[in-house]
């Protein structure tokens, strides 16, 4: 068991060089996954359950959430994110067979344990914490969320050639994705059981006792942010590839506007990270707000065009990162060592929940009334968020005695 007090320099660097690869397969995985499963679920269903795809996995990432951070006080970070990507293989293998039977439970029970993966991918960047000198915790956080960006573009564009192998094998259309899901995740497993050994935890005294939340308003405060941002992006995010492709948009350039927002959410990771410890995670998660009313308001003005919602769905991955990099940074300066992984996993939770509700708000509201209004309601809460919560922690600061 190792912290970052002891842990030798060689040891840190091989963590996160595996938290890293591990993080590429995850992005190769979800970057075609995601766009798929919405074209997929659509096609058994109708389209205005294309926002089910994203909403059951963000809500599977937070049912999984909890009961992982309790995995990594009991057992560490390499049993907790082993069994994530074990339950994405099994989310994987569902979706798979229901599209082959077409039956959707099978399909959407699949997106359900794909969030298993989908947490993993967030987990990865709080173990990345874990071995940081304090100064750079938020490069090290960033870096591992910046791994995700080669398989998060990469994977989009493998679309053509996961329906080719599909088709090789029989497979029913939009279905081909998933083998290469299974195959990453397989992968990641495989090194985790050598670049995370000895076992990595955040604290030599886990927490005994039930955290409150609320008693901690600037933790609060980074939640949620980053649960706002993730419920705007994922919100949009999900009705995307569906809106598009009743636009006239092929698979080809669907792929690229998905490629181009997922790279977005990752790319700059790094950058945001400086950021966070130079200037504040307070710094980062502003400027990650005017990103995300920026790309609402891209999306809004130009839904019809193709270019447009690029644009706005890049600027939305950018928004994204930032908000999540800053928050998660916040997150860990205010908490203590031996609850950090309970708040995380909290984090998680409240995140994954929020981004559930967005993917499913969004079939309908897209549905009935168009990209541009959900775009738009999307950026009014965040900013109203973004305004009203530094009033009330100044406020919850000022009556502690």
């Amino acid at each position: 068991m190792s912290t970052p007090a002891t842990v030798a320099p060689a040891y840190r660097r091989r963590v996160i060089a595996t938290l890293m690869f591990v993080q590429v397969m995850a992005g190769l995985g979800h970057g075609v996954t995601f766009s798929m499963g919405s074209l997929l679920i659509s096609e058994l269903l109708g389209s205005a359950w294309g926002g089910t795809a994203l909403a059951l996995t963000m809500g599977g990432a937070a049912l999984w959430a909890v009961p992982l951070g309790r995995v990594v006080a009991a057992r560490g970070r390499r049993a907790s994110l082993t069994v994530g990507l074990s339950l994405g293989i099994l989310g994987a293998v569902s979706a798979l067979t229901g599209a082959q039977l077409g039956f959707a439970p099978f399909v959407l029970l699949g997106f359900l344990l794909l969030g298993g993966e989908v947490a993993t991918n967030y987990q990865a960047r709080f173990a990345a914490v874990d071995v940081a000198v304090g100064k750079h915790r938020g490069r090290d956080l960033s870096l591992v969320m910046w791994a995700t960006t080669v398989g998060a573009v990469v994977g989009p564009q493998l679309i053509g050639l996961t329906e080719g192998i599909g088709a090789h094998f029989g497979l029913v259309q939009f279905a081909g994705a998933y083998l290469l899901c299974i195959t990453v995740q397989f992968l990641g497993i495989l090194l985790l059981q050598f670049g995370l050994r000895p076992e990595l935890r955040p604290s030599d005294k886990p927490q005994r006792e039930r955290i409150r939340v609320r008693s901690n308003p600037e933790a609060v405060f980074a939640m949620v942010t980053v649960a706002a941002s993730h419920f705007a992006m994922i919100g949009i995010m999900s009705m995307t590839a569906v809106h598009l492709h009743h636009h006239g948009a092929g698979l080809g350039w669907i792929g690229i506007v998905i490629s181009g927002h997922v790279g977005a959410m990752y790319a700059l990771a790094p950058i945001f990270g400086i950021i966070s410890d130079r200037a504040g995670a307070s710094r980062a998660i502003v400027l990650g707000v005017l990103l995300n009313v920026t790309a609402a308001a891209v999306v809004v003005i130009f839904a019809q065009s193709q270019v447009g919602v690029l644009v706005g769905l890049i600027l939305l991955g950018f928004g994204w990162s930032a908000t999540l990099v800053g928050g998660s940074a916040l997150l860990v300066r205010v908490t203590k060592p031996a609850e950090r992984a309970a708040f995380q996993g909290r984090n998680d939770l409240i995140m994954n929940i929020c981004g559930a509700s967005g993917g499913i708000l969004a079939g309908p509201i897209v549905a009935a009334f168009g990209l541009p209004i959900l775009a738009g309601a999307m950026g009014i809460l965040v900013l109203a968020l973004a305004i009203a919560g530094p009033l009330w922690v100044r406020a919850q600061l000022q009556s502690k005695p």
